[in-house]
């Protein structure tokens, strides 16, 4: 007994077709991917990275201003402080600018290059976000030892508090045994850059 089998012509034609449409479709979502991409890439280039121009700007037009030629937008200014512009890293919004107190020169010659620190964190709304690193020296005759405490501060130079009572309290001591360090570095933060 023989049996007719239904051939169907167009299923077999439709096959080739819809892997077309398939790679279209792949394609089209691509190409959106990539343009989405390109404009975001777009958004944080112009909004994260190209506002740390004046930065930068503000920085070389320091008196003295001689940059690092190993790091740039780093450098010493005419009165030794050292300052450096840090812009935002790729796709990140956040970068910072930083500022330390001129090197200690020790009676036996040694310099200590590690000394109080002020960063600014600008933001695209609202205040930066202030920290500074405060160093605590210990000088022996074979050299000087230091161990450093970052603290956030605000604006007008104050603790910022973290929330535990007894760390704040000692992180506010600290902070203000190093007062006058810290309210020369936000001078010369308003000076250099006009904030905080």
């Amino acid at each position: 007994m023989k049996q007719d089998v239904p051939t169907t012509v167009g299923a077999a034609s439709s096959r080739p077709r819809n892997r077309t449409y398939r790679k279209r479709r792949l394609l089209r979502l691509l190409a959106l991917l990539l343009a989405a991409f390109a404009l975001l890439s777009a958004a944080w280039y112009l909004t994260a990275y190209r506002p740390y121009d004046a930065y930068v700007s503000a920085l070389r037009a320091q008196p003295g201003w001689r940059e690092a030629p190993a790091l740039p937008e780093c450098g010493v200014d005419g009165e030794d402080y050292t300052c450096n512009v840090a812009r935002p890293g790729f796709l990140s919004w956040t970068g910072n600018l930083g500022i330390s107190l001129p090197a200690l020169t020790l009676e036996n010659g040694e310099e200590v290059v590690f000394t109080e620190s002020l960063l600014i964190r600008p933001r695209m709304t609202g205040e930066p976000e202030l920290g500074v690193i405060l160093y605590e020296y210990d000088f022996r005759e074979n050299g000087v030892t230091c161990a450093s405490r970052q603290l956030y501060i605000t604006a007008a130079g104050e603790y910022r508090p973290y929330g535990d009572e007894a760390e704040d309290a000692a992180n506010a001591r600290l902070l203000e045994e190093h007062r006058e360090n810290v309210e020369t570095l936000l001078s010369r933060a308003r000076e250099i850059w006009g904030m905080p």
